[in-house]
This record gives C-alpha cells, sequence and structure tokens, in this order.
C-alpha cells in the first residue's frame, strides 16, 4: 500500500477476520489471502481484540477467500466475514468423544462451516467447577438457504448405542424451565420442581427421558430431518 492511499471507501464488507486461536502471525495470513487475490488487493491488515482482520480492496474477493479458506504454516485456517451471514448454530447432547472433526464435516451439509467449534461452559457456581463444560458445543455457519432455521437430529451409531445429537439455530433455550434468553446454568429458577408442563431432565412434556438428566428439547425437533450416521472417528 502507498501512504497516503485513500482507504475511505472501504466498508465492513470489504473486511475478513480470522479467530484468535490460530497461532499466526499478521504477516504470515496476509501472505495467505494475497496468494488467493493478489498481494496489491490487501489493503489494511492487524489484530483487533486477538483476532487478525484484514481488508480487502474489493468486496468480491472477500467472498473468494472466504468461501476457500487459507492454508497457512501447513494449517488450515477458517475465515469469516466482518458483515455477519454468518448464523449461530448450538450443539447439544454431544458426548466427549465425538469429534469436531466429524460434527463440522455432517454440519457441511447445510452450509459451509466459518469457525472452530467451541465447548460450552456448564455454569456451575462453585468456583472449583468453573472450569466444566456441558454437552453443548456451538459454531458459525454460512447456511445454504439463510431464511430458514436450522434444526436437525443426528443419530449417530458408535459401539452398538445410538447417540442423539440435536443442531439449532434457534433462539437460545433454557433446557430446564423452556424459556428463551438464558440456559440452564444460568436459570432464575434453577432449584425449583419441576416446571409445569416439563418432564424430568428438561424435555418437553410428553417427549421421553432415559432419566439421567439428558436435558434433550426432544419434541421442538420433531419436524426436523433426521439423519442416521455411523461414526467412524
Amino acid at each position: 500500500m502507498v501512504n497516503g492511499e485513500n482507504l475511505s471507501h472501504l466498508t465492513r464488507k470489504h473486511g475478513i477476520k480470522i479467530s484468535a486461536g490460530f497461532p499466526c502471525s499478521v504477516e504470515d495470513i496476509g501472505l495467505a489471502v494475497g496468494e488467493i487475490v493478489g498481494h496489491g488487493s490487501v489493503k489494511l491488515a492487524a489484530r483487533m481484540n486477538g483476532a487478525v482482520v484484514i481488508f480487502l480492496d474489493q468486496v468480491g474477493k472477500v467472498n473468494r477467500v472466504v468461501e476457500a479458506g487459507l492454508t497457512v504454516n501447513e494449517m488450515f485456517v477458517q475465515v469469516m466475514p466482518l458483515t455477519q451471514p454468518a448464523t449461530k448454530v448450538v450443539l447439544s447432547n454431544v458426548p466427549p468423544f465425538i469429534t469436531d472433526e466429524f460434527l463440522s464435516r455432517e454440519l457441511s451439509r447445510h452450509g459451509k462451516v466459518v469457525s472452530p467449534i467451541k465447548k460450552i461452559l456448564s455454569g456451575c457456581r462453585s468456583q472449583l467447577l468453573k472450569h466444566v463444560v456441558s454437552h453443548r458445543r456451538h459454531l458459525y455457519m454460512i447456511l445454504n438457504n439463510r431464511n430458514v432455521e436450522i434444526n436437525l437430529r443426528f443419530h449417530v451409531r458408535i459401539d452398538d448405542y445410538e447417540y442423539v445429537i440435536f443442531a439449532t439455530s434457534s433462539a437460545m433455550k433454557c433446557f430446564g424451565c423452556g424459556e428463551e434468553g438464558h440456559t440452564v446454568g444460568a436459570c432464575p429458577r434453577r432449584g425449583d420442581p419441576t416446571p409445569p408442563g416439563r418432564s424430568c431432565g428438561g424435555g418437553t412434556s410428553g417427549a421421553s427421558c432415559r432419566g439421567d438428566g439428558c436435558g434433550v428439547r426432544a419434541a421442538g425437533f420433531a419436524a426436523g430431518p433426521l439423519l442416521c450416521l455411523i461414526y467412524t472417528g
């Protein structure tokens, strides 16, 4: 970039972001982006809140980089646009031995995964258990149909046992009381007896419960697509 170049025409649509979780330098990422769209197209590059943010000279080039992703130091890096067309998807009832790679591969049938999959804390109040994660994970996707919420359930068979995993882009809902806007770990009714209309484990009334506190919102997914998968690791 030439000093004094007028960049006032750039908007958020010209920007891309690489998560702070990737151990790559700004220069490494800038060079990788330049290999896709030309190094002269990279106009601004810096860290912002830990993430690497880069502005390009054309919006079309932003789309090319987001769709392609980056390979930096032999590691694939997901790229997100600054204008957030991406949708947050929450995965529930995920056992720890189901890998993020498996989940990402199956979800990619419904759009492009544009972020790492992250585990969600369980919300324990004790300082001794603050580190404990739940059976929920979340990620961001650019859905094939952005006008329709994603509501999926995966039936995954491992060692002759079938696990049901739920994926939704709907509003966050508490599996304890069923209300939107908070999780069960922060539920204001936590400790109350089972709320009316709820079965044990947080499921909707009438839904089956295994008696293990699974907390799966079964009825809400009745109309969603059913995917039967064999997990191979």
